[in-house]
């Protein structure tokens, strides 16, 4: 039997909110959303430039969502012991993060950062 559409909601968003409470690089990127959003604001943002920011926070986001998960249950099913693949499973999930954060970089400083000292200086 399948769930109601409601409850699906419920879980995505209790998920999200755990993680929110107890993954530190999760607190790391709402902050960085606060700062680019702020920023974006103070600059006026065109439409597709806030439609690129919107696509790398979520990008961002979910590659985040989907490591913390994938740590999770590679910890849970091996009991914390790390053997080489579960280590390399790990690790490719966090490098996905990793690649994710550097292509926010790169929007942040074209979109952002210029602007912002072109504003400046």
């Amino acid at each position: 039997m399948k769930k109601p559409l409601v409850k699906s909601f419920y879980c995505a968003f209790r998920g999200l909110w755990v993680a929110l409470k107890t993954e530190r690089n999760l607190k790391i990127h709402a902050a960085a959303i606060v700062a680019a959003v702020g920023l974006g604001i103070y600059l006026g943002l065109s439409a597709v430039e806030w439609g690129l920011i919107v696509f790398i926070i979520g990008f961002v986001l979910a590659a985040e969502l989907i490591n913390t998960s994938m740590e999770i249950i590679c910890d849970e099913a091996t009991g914390g012991k790390i053997a080489d693949g579960i280590r390399n499973c790990k690790d490719i999930s966090a490098a996905a993060v990793l690649v994710a954060a550097a292509a926010a970089i790169i929007v942040g400083v074209i979109i952002l950062i210029i602007p912002l000292f072109q504003r400046i200086f």
